[in-house]
């Protein structure tokens, strides 16, 4: 059975939650993710209206599924990648990269046309030259930072 892309839709939000576990429990990520956690993760990003997501499906199966959301920055908009997977059967066989074409030519329809792309990703992790491969660059003057929150008692 061909692969099919297309945009998520809710219906999608299990078999993607599915794919998200899949691919995150492989090294080098190494995590363990629930159902619940990972279904709330896709529901949250996708919850707004400026909220994108694509799947490629094998049949009812997903193999790889992005979702992010379009955000203003002064005179131009953005797709803020906020989750990005393969399913690890599906790895190494170009089904990423056909991912990100498949966005890019969805994102040429909106109005207006969404040019620019962002995303973070774990420094010395493989998908870094992956994403090099795929047109991003580490931006040297961008520093990301956390910070965990802790209430008083």
């Amino acid at each position: 059975m061909p692969l099919t892309f297309r945009p998520m839709t809710p219906a999608d939000f299990p078999a993607c939650a599915h794919e998200l576990i899949a691919a995150f429990a492989e090294p080098p990520w190494n995590e363990v993710w629930t159902y619940q956690q990972a279904f709330e993760r896709i529901d949250e990003i996708m919850s707004a209206r400026v909220s994108r997501g694509y799947v490629c499906m094998d049949g009812q199966r997903c193999v790889s599924m992005l979702c992010g959301r379009i955000m203003t920055y002064q005179d131009w908009k953005q797709l803020f990648i906020d989750e990005f997977s393969v399913h690890p059967a599906w790895q190494r066989q170009g089904v990423g990269s056909r991912m990100l074409a498949f966005m890019r030519e969805e994102l040429k329809k909106e109005t207006p046309a969404i040019g620019h792309l962002c995303l973070n990703t774990e420094r010395g992790f493989p998908s870094v030259g992956f994403y090099e491969k795929n047109g991003f660059i580490a931006l040297d003057n961008n520093i990301f930072m956390a910070a965990h929150v802790r209430w008083p008692q």
